[in-house]
């Protein structure tokens, strides 16, 4: 036996076995043990039984090696400890990391949270300070995207607010003069205190005031038709030489109170496919606010075709205008000058051309200098989109 331990091994063969073993046959067999007296408890073990024999073939010896072996039970009970600790061990890791990454997770969301209600309570200045290239970067991105847009339609919305409110006052002025002197003017006419060769000219002060105000409603009842689309345009084709021509001998008379030229220089035909009613209503538009802010200058038309479009550039040698009186023309209630705007305008003009030239799918350009004049540049396609 070896080595020699407390424990006491023992071999038990049995007479079959050695009936085997002296065939020269190797035995295995599985057998149990006490591998600890102490607790009692059974381990399997295998035996291995292996015989000699001399020269003259006879069994001399038998060699038994014994080992403890491990049934699949046992494996699936190791296996299941480990699992189990596996287990244990994982979801211990798991609800630490989900803990650690809730926290960094609800930590930028509050960050998103808090400036969400200052943007609620209209700080539009409010932004997410954070970079980072997730989900949640993107949704900041687009948060501090709001609050910049909104931030512009504030400012833009305080604009629009004070020319509504310089409007409503210069409004309220122009309309309580002329009301004021029709209604002196008809009262006059009704107790008779006006002669008889004043009475036409109290006529015509009448139209005067009356054209001003039906100018001044008009001007903002367009607008506002325009701005939501609610203007049908009926599209023709016709030849745009003629109209303008009509147009500047209607003007002329003003044009020579401010010591000012017309010129035009156009191909004959240029076709154009507007309607023309409203097409009519953006030159004259133009030319009239050329010859309001050019004095004993020149206003030169230009009117040609290009392929698929009509172009037509409107030059005066006015007073001209600066960057920022340019880039403010197209808003509505905007005087670039309102020393030179006649009384009862709402300088609602340009805002009205541009809306007419949108709704024609065309486009309109401006350049200007001061004291060197302005010129626009106004481009009509052919195409016939429906407008409604």
């Amino acid at each position: 036996m070896y080595p020699e331990t407390q424990v006491k091994e023992t071999a038990n063969v049995t007479n079959a076995e050695w009936a085997k073993l002296k065939q020269h046959k190797i035995i295995q067999k599985r057998g149990a043990k006490q591998a600890n007296p102490a607790d009692n408890s059974a381990a399997n073990t295998m035996d291995v039984m292996k015989p000699f024999f001399d020269n003259k073939n006879k069994l001399i010896a038998v060699v038994v090696t014994r080992a403890n072996v491990s049934t699949v039970a046992d494996n699936l009970d190791m296996l299941r400890k480990n699992l189990l600790i596996a287990f244990l061990v994982s979801v211990v890791v798991a609800v630490m990391l989900s803990f650690i990454l809730s926290q960094l997770i609800v930590n930028r969301l509050r960050l998103i949270q808090l400036v969400t209600r200052r943007v609620a309570g209209g700080d539009y200045t409010a932004q997410v300070e954070m970079h980072r290239h997730d989900e949640i970067g993107a949704l900041a991105e687009d948060v501090n995207v709001m609050t910049t847009a909104l931030a512009a339609q504030e400012h833009e919305i305080e604009e629009q607010e004070e020319r509504r409110k310089e409007f409503m006052a210069n409004a309220s002025h122009e309309m309580r003069t002329p009301l004021t002197t029709i209604s002196g003017i008809v009262e006059g006419l009704q107790y008779g205190v006006i002669p008889e060769d004043e009475k036409m000219h109290s006529y015509d002060l009448i139209k005067s005031e009356a054209d001003r105000l039906t100018r001044l409603v008009k001007d903002n009842l367009d607008y506002e038709r325009l701005r939501q689309n609610k203007v049908v345009l009926k599209k023709k084709e016709f030849d745009s030489v003629p109209v303008i021509s009509n147009l500047l001998n209607q003007l002329s008379g003003k044009a020579d109170v401010a010591g000012d030229e017309f010129k035009l220089n156009a191909d004959s035909p240029v076709p154009v496919i507007a309607d023309q009613d409203r097409f009519i209503q953006i030159i004259f538009n133009i030319v009239n606010n050329a010859i309001q802010f050019t004095e004993n200058g020149v206003i030169t038309i230009d009117a040609w075709r290009e392929p698929g479009e009509a172009h037509y550039k409107i030059a005066d040698t006015g007073i001209g205008m600066t960057t920022e009186q340019v880039d403010k023309i197209w808003e509505r209630y905007y005087k670039a000058d309102p020393s030179r705007t006649k009384k009862g305008e709402s300088g609602l003009g340009m805002a009205i051309i541009r809306q007419l030239i949108e709704v024609h799918d065309g486009q309109i350009s401006v350049t200007s200098e001061p004291n060197m004049g302005t010129t626009f540049h106004v481009v009509i396609p052919d195409s016939q989109k429906k407008t409604d």
